[in-house]
């Protein structure tokens, strides 16, 4: 996790790189456009905010554990698909482009971070639940609820990641550090928070799901 010290240093050091000359784009490089990036980011907020609903809305039970759990993780793929998407045009056009970062990108990479977080930790608590759930729970159940379980893991953990990488790729681009550099500051910060939330919480529910494996043998 990086320190204070060290976001303040990637700040003055993407406001010092922000003064060097920019090379000339290649006309067929790819290139990011401002407008429509901020848009994507908006929809994937949205997006993660009705898969964080619908997380919530699940009541977990013991005849229909795997089946949630399934249905669950393919949701979180889809989702991850559509940030993979977008993290896959910045990460295009990272040497190609320069712009001037908003508040508003700057709010949605916090939301999107947030949205990992809290995933994560929902995903904890299930597999808190589940702890409880396996004694009654059939051994079939049982077994593709741990393969769903360990699914879900990679795959938040995979999006925290790839929130954090898009967020970093975007200030490589951004010609306005200087001006943004407390807003930056922030962003930063509660990204750095949230992932220490991801990682923590998915060694637990990892550490869970393989107990409960070895001691079921499934």
């Amino acid at each position: 996790m990086r320190t204070r010290k060290q976001f303040v240093f990637i700040v003055v050091v993407l406001a010092v790189m922000g003064f060097t000359a920019i090379t000339p784009v290649p006309a067929n490089a790819a290139t990011l456009d401002p407008v429509t990036f901020s848009q994507d980011l908006y929809s994937l907020v949205l997006q993660g905010n009705d898969l964080l609903a619908s997380m919530s809305r699940i009541t977990l039970t013991s005849l229909a554990l795997s089946t949630q759990l399934v249905q669950l993780e393919s949701s979180v793929s889809d989702y991850l698909l559509k940030v993979g998407t977008v993290y896959k045009a910045v990460a295009a056009a990272v040497d190609t482009t320069t712009f001037s970062i908003t508040n508003d990108m700057l709010i949605s990479l916090q939301a999107l971070s947030s949205i990992s977080a809290s995933l994560s930790s929902g995903l904890l608590s299930f597999s808190q639940t589940i702890t409880t759930l396996a004694p009654i729970t059939a051994l079939s159940t049982l077994q593709a609820s741990m393969e769903a379980m360990l699914a879900l893991s990679a795959d938040i953990g995979t999006m925290a990641d790839r929130i954090l990488e898009m967020a970093d790729n975007i200030l490589l681009m951004a010609d306005n550090i200087g001006l943004m550099a407390d807003r930056i500051l922030a962003t930063q910060v509660i990204q750095s928070d949230n992932v220490k939330v991801v990682t923590d919480a998915m060694l637990q529910s990892q550490k869970n799901t393989i107990l409960l494996i070895a001691v079921f043998k499934l």
